[in-house]
């Protein structure tokens, strides 16, 4: 494989007419992370044979799909830093935009989740419950959008520490310390501060020269063996038993950290096989805010109208997650095309 577009070396604008094709595959894994129909925690073994195949299974997607978050993160801190220069002007100028692209949809759609639990869950505990809810994104898993509006608010800060590496490095180490030790939370921008400081010093010439690295078959090797050992790890993260215990948090702090890096290899694929992007793979952002409340929906249907069989949970595993992304993407065009001015709310006006 040789990293060439039309004779130039594959760089950051490349990487930019990939992300519509990135956030459809990471925003597939999010499905993924939340459509399993069993328990499927650590039992303190790695043998596949004790969880059963459904268990099993669905346990690697669920472990594997942790990536997706961390990328997400990566990827935001890119788009934000790669046109933010430390400016007052351009400060207030990326609050107004985030204002409409995270703060908006997040009330919207935090407001969507408290419905759902009103209706599947009987939950209603006034005005304080719901403004607490909105806080803490606890009936729809959006607490993504709200760390990227803490990472907003607090992006002078951030383009300080990152223009010194140094610096990077001393506040990613304090903080991946605290988060082995359990003092900072996995919900918390500070968790997933080493991450982004990664995104937000990605340049133009630092991918650049990643792609010329990856030119080199040495190179594409090392970084396939890397992808590889990475996706076996996957099985062995103790999903669930992580709280309390420094060596498994510590087990999962590293995976998702070097998840960036281990899909390297991927996003560079993307970038080089010059994929043309479809229609339905730019709804990735209704589809993260929307999915939870579909896989519920599709859930409650699929339990009423299929019987159960042998092997039927593993069957409803892959169904309902299929049919939540279809529906999801159907809603987002219908949207679009008959109420324009609700869709530009909901996506925030992207």
């Amino acid at each position: 494989m040789h990293i060439q577009n039309t004779n130039k070396t594959v760089g950051a604008v490349d990487l930019l007419h990939s992300l519509p094709i990135l956030n459809f595959l990471l925003s597939l894994l999010i499905v993924f992370h939340h459509g399993f129909t069993r328990n499927v925690g650590f039992i303190d073994s790695y043998n596949p044979l004790d969880y059963g195949v459904i268990t099993a299974i669905e346990r690697y997607f669920y472990n594997f799909s942790e990536c997706a978050v961390p990328i997400f993160f990566f990827l935001s801190a890119f788009l934000f830093y790669r046109t933010f220069d430390g400016s007052k002007e351009k400060y207030i100028s990326k609050m107004k935009r985030r204002f409409w692209s995270l703060v908006v949809p997040y009330i919207i759609f935090n407001t969507i989740g408290y419905f759902k639990a009103m209706v599947f869950s009987g939950r209603y505990g006034g005005a304080l419950d719901y403004l607490l809810s909105i806080w803490n994104a606890d009936t729809m898993p959006l607490w993504f959008i709200r760390e990227l509006i803490f990472f907003s608010i607090l992006a002078p800060v951030i383009y300080r520490i990152k223009r010194h590496l140094w610096l990077s490095v001393v506040v990613s180490v304090a903080l991946i310390i605290l988060s082995t030790l359990g003092l900072v939370g996995y919900r918390s921008f500070m968790y997933w501060m080493p991450v982004y400081l990664m995104g937000s010093s990605l340049t133009e010439n630092r991918i650049s020269r990643v792609c010329d690295i990856f030119e080199r078959a040495s190179s594409r090797y090392l970084m396939l063996l890397l992808f590889v050992i990475y996706c076996l790890a996957a099985w062995f993260l103790p999903n669930g038993s992580e709280k309390g215990n420094a060596i498994y948090s510590f087990e999962f702090t590293l995976f998702r950290f070097v998840s960036p890096l281990a899909f390297s290899y991927v996003i560079i694929c993307i970038m080089n096989l010059n994929i043309k992007v479809k229609k339905w793979m730019q709804y990735s952002f209704f589809v993260y805010c929307m999915h939870a409340p579909i896989i519920t929906l599709v859930t409650l249907v699929y339990s009423k109208m299929i019987p159960a069989f042998y092997g039927s949970e593993l069957f409803q595993f892959f169904v309902v997650i299929f049919l939540t992304y279809v529906l999801c993407v159907i809603l987002a065009m219908f949207l679009e095309r008959y109420l324009s001015p609700v869709w530009k709310i909901l996506n925030g006006k992207r």
